[in-house]
Formats: structure tokens, sequence, C-alpha cells
């Protein structure tokens, strides 16, 4: 542990690719806090409504970031879509253990998107950044501290044995590219489509 006694593990992933169950079921097994970011947030009042006009907000990063360390005490992972916010503080990134990186077939997360009851376009929109492997390119980086896990065909109680696999034989880095799987372009060629559409005005 660290002279301030604060060390994390990221675990990042577009939305529905098993962050949040993942997250409780490692902190359980190694009797850790973990924080959701987004939610702990809100719940500090540490956002703002977006100027776009989306119904959605922004994160005051700094103050946020100044709060989980005030918070943290001990290991903490950190549950985020916003791994490169972390990464990019060397507060959080030399006390980082590792960043678990989550993946899931755009396929398979459209599904799991639709069972949430989110509108189309949200579900595009977030089925297209894990398409085009937005998390993943924006901490390339810090390929060398990433464990990266395929959720797509398992269970989130399963994911450990995955990951202290993982650690153990020291694989860690990025692989998954889903832009040269060739069955996927058709499929992401119509959310692109469908994105356009509805950023002109037709659609929900």
């Amino acid at each position: 542990m660290n002279e301030d006694n604060k060390e994390f593990i990221i675990i990042s992933g577009t939305p529905g690719t098993g962050k949040s169950s993942i997250g409780k079921i490692l902190s359980e097994e190694i009797n850790c806090k973990y924080i959701e970011v987004s939610e702990f947030a809100i719940k500090k009042g540490l956002v703002v409504p977006d100027e776009t006009g989306r119904n959605t907000y922004v994160i005051k990063e700094e103050e946020l970031k100044e709060e989980i360390l005030k918070e943290s005490n001990g290991l903490t992972i950190l549950i985020t879509h916003y791994p490169d916010v972390f990464l990019d503080d060397d507060r959080f990134y030399f006390n980082t253990a590792f960043v678990l990186l989550l993946r899931t077939n755009p396929l398979i997360l459209m599904k799991r998107l639709e069972n949430k009851g989110w509108n189309h376009k949200k579900i595009s929109e977030n089925v297209l950044a894990e398409a085009f492997n937005t998390i993943a390119e924006d901490i390339y980086d810090y390929n060398d501290m990433i464990i990266e896990i395929d959720t797509t065909n398992i269970k989130p109680e399963d994911s450990l044995g995955i990951i202290f696999d993982k650690i153990t034989s020291l694989d860690f880095g990025i692989k998954i590219n889903w832009l040269i799987d060739e069955s996927l372009v058709n499929f992401i060629s119509s959310l692109v489509d469908r994105i356009n559409l509805n950023y002109n005005g037709v659609g929900d």
C-alpha cells in the first residue's frame, strides 16, 4: 500500500458490459469499498446540466476527484465510463493497481441495453461507442496496466476466475478490436445510418 494508504482498481466499459455487477462481486471477494463514480458525483452535487441541451449532465471532474480522494482509505474500486479522467491524474495513476476493461460484442450489448428499456438513440450511441472501441482508445497509453475481459458469454460471477488468472499470468493489454470482425461491419454501418437519421430529426 502507498504512503497515503490509498490504492485503486478502476473498472470501466460501455454501459451494459457488466461494470456494476462485476465491481460488486470483486469488492466482496477482496473485501474493499467500491464507488460508482457517476452516482457518487450526483449524490455529492458535483454535476451540471449538459449545455448541448441533451438530457444528461457534465461532471465537475476536479471536485469529484478531490471528494473521492477524501473518502478513499485502503483499496477502493472505482466504477466509471471515463477511466482516463483518473489515469491522467498522477494521484490516481501511481496508486492504481490495474484497470479492468470490460468488453461486449456490440450485437449482444444492444440486446442488453434494449432489456434496460433505453430508447433507440441512446442504445445506438452506446453500442457504437463499444463497436468503435472508444474507451479502449482513450486509455490505450496505459495498455500495460489494463486487464481486458470479454463479458459477451460469461456470467458476472464467472469473471473473478478470469481476472485472477490474467493477473497471475501477467496477461495485460487491449486486444479486442470489433472493427476487424467482418460479421459486424453491416451491423455497425446500419447503426451509423440510424444515428445520422436521428440527428437530422428523423426517428425517435
